[in-house]
């Protein structure tokens, strides 16, 4: 049996694992297939297809070495072994060619992974400009709307200063305000009065002029009658 730690590309925390899970020999490792290998923690399909391939391969190695003069008798013949070895390098170049295959598929579509990712990246940065626009537009408004208001208050609040003052000055100044409204009830109650002495003058006046045309009259007809005598 030929230690694991002897296969390329193991070392030693490698080694310990695959002893842990039933692979502490390279001829363990041989007979088991990538998809069981692949089970075992930290080894993933690509490393187990690589790991079977070396160990088939040392193990084959290791056959080819056991097939000189001494071994003939077992029917193993120089010829033989070459066409073994020969099965055995175009199986390791079958699984090898089907692990670059795996790796290649991987590639692309991590690649593809990663252009969604990147198409979808840019989409987020697309929406979050137009919603940085749509805040901004809205904080304009907002101040406007803000200053506005700003403005009404400010001018209602001057409209009741203004009345507060009035009110204010009026309290203090009761006498002006009071001789204005006594001048204005007498200048009422006087109106009548100037109405009616106006028509009381106007009456006299009407009847001087009706005297004044008596006596014209009378005098005219005295006249008359003197001159009749």
């Amino acid at each position: 049996m030929t230690s694991i730690a002897t296969l390329p590309g193991v070392g030693p925390a490698l080694a310990q694992v695959l002893a842990q899970n039933g692979c502490a020999t390279v001829e363990a490792v041989a007979g088991k297939t990538p998809e069981e290998l692949s089970r075992i923690p930290r080894i993933g399909r690509l490393r187990a297809q690589k790991l079977v391939a070396e160990a088939r391969k040392a193990q084959q190695v290791a056959k080819g070495a056991g097939t000189g003069p001494d071994h003939r008798a077992n029917g193993a013949t120089p010829a033989t072994a070459a066409r073994n070895g020969a099965d055995t390098q175009t199986g390791d170049a079958a699984q090898l060619s089907s692990a670059l295959a795996a790796a290649e598929a991987a590639r692309r579509a991590a690649e593809a992974k990663a252009e969604r990712a990147v198409t979808k990246a840019k989409k987020a940065a697309k929406q979050a400009a137009a919603l940085a626009e749509e805040f901004a537009a809205a904080k304009v408004k907002a101040k406007a709307k803000a200053k506005r208001v700003k403005a009404k208050a400010k001018r209602a609040i001057e409209k009741e200063k203004a009345k507060a003052k009035a009110i204010l000055e009026a309290k203090n100044n009761p006498k002006k305000d009071g001789g204005k409204k006594d001048g204005a009830k007498k200048d009422a109650k006087k109106e009548p009065a100037k109405k009616a002495s106006a028509r009381k003058e106007t009456g006299k006046k009407e009847a001087g002029r009706k005297k004044a045309s008596a006596k014209k009259q009378d005098d005219s007809a005295a006249v008359a009658k003197a001159r009749k005598k």
